[in-house]
């Protein structure tokens, strides 16, 4: 793409986002000042509202497709990746199985999914798996967090992340298992943020909500997901804000982990850690299942 032509789209990238911030304060201002006008309220009552499933413990599945797990190594490899809406599933299946170092994950966290694709995924690669849908999506599938994993998991949970959506009413989740590693527990989280459009004192609760629910006493913490954070700014912010719970983070510095547009804007994606030294990370931008790329992490313990 010519460079005039790649300014001009990222304008229009910026304007985009702009504008959509602009429209969810307007709506904030509208539906909650003192005095807001009726005929506002009526308008943002009438816009489709997302369906959301709103109990902790249900819907929450699980299931086994993982061989006897082997010894404990020295090494893990975790993966976070948002598959755009639990679509492209064969395209994933390929990356797992050829694009290093996919085939070797021991946990992949995915967002975006719904149950068929998450049982499909699970079954081909020969992972256990937990998937717990938070909403139902604009084409009418669930949409939701999964965690897949060699080892035996136990202790399933839906989080309900605090807050909704002002303009979609939509929520967010974690999905949450422990992992059983050799005689070590380890306690994994995949999740997903609102987007960066929606007020900063929204998506910081959501990310402090996950954080909130990790044990004091966990030793061993696998924190991954689509954060939804657009400048390097909110990601030094989050990588404080987990720093203080004692969670390293696993993939600074890696650049752009979506595309829109075909840009690469910004760093979306992340890995954070409890009990592990990270050996290696990366993010792999020539796969090409979703507009997001997988994110990954080398870690020893």
């Amino acid at each position: 793409m010519p460079p005039l032509i790649r300014r001009a789209v990222a304008l229009l990238v910026l304007i985009g986002l702009v504008l959509a911030a602009l429209a969810v304060m307007a709506a904030l201002v509208l539906t909650t000042a003192p005095g807001a006008v009726p005929a506002a309220l009526a308008l943002r009552a009438q816009l489709p509202q997302t369906e959301n499933y709103s109990d902790p413990a249900s819907p929450l599945v699980s299931g086994r497709f993982a061989p006897a797990p082997p010894p404990a190594p020295d090494e893990l490899v975790a993966v976070t990746y948002n598959l755009r809406y639990g679509e492209a599933i064969s395209k994933t299946i390929a990356a797992f199985q050829t694009v290093e170092p996919l085939p070797a994950a021991d946990f992949i966290l995915l967002q975006e999914m719904d149950e068929a694709g998450v049982v499909a995924l699970a079954r081909a690669l020969g992972y256990d798996y937990v998937y717990a849908p938070a909403s139902v999506a604009e084409d009418g599938d669930d949409f939701g967090n999964a965690i897949l994993s060699r080892w035996p998991l136990s202790d399933a949970r839906k989080i309900i992340l605090p807050g909704l959506h002002p303009l979609s009413g939509q929520q967010r989740t974690a999905t949450r298992a422990t992992a059983r590693v050799g005689d070590t527990d380890l306690l994994l989280y995949s999740t997903h943020i609102e987007i960066a459009t929606a007020p900063v004192e929204l998506r910081v609760g959501q990310m402090a909500a996950v954080l909130a629910d990790v044990p004091d006493d966990a030793a061993a913490v696998i924190i991954g997901g689509d954060f939804n954070l657009v400048t390097g700014e909110g990601v030094a912010t989050l990588a404080e804000q987990y720093a203080a719970g004692g969670l390293d983070h696993a993939t600074p510095g890696l650049g752009p982990t979506l595309t829109r547009y075909g840009l690469r804007p910004s760093a979306a994606d992340h890995l954070f850690t409890r009990g592990f030294a990270v050996l290696d990370a990366g993010v792999l931008g020539e796969v090409s299942a979703s507009d997001h790329f997988p994110v990954w992490a080398r870690l020893g313990w």
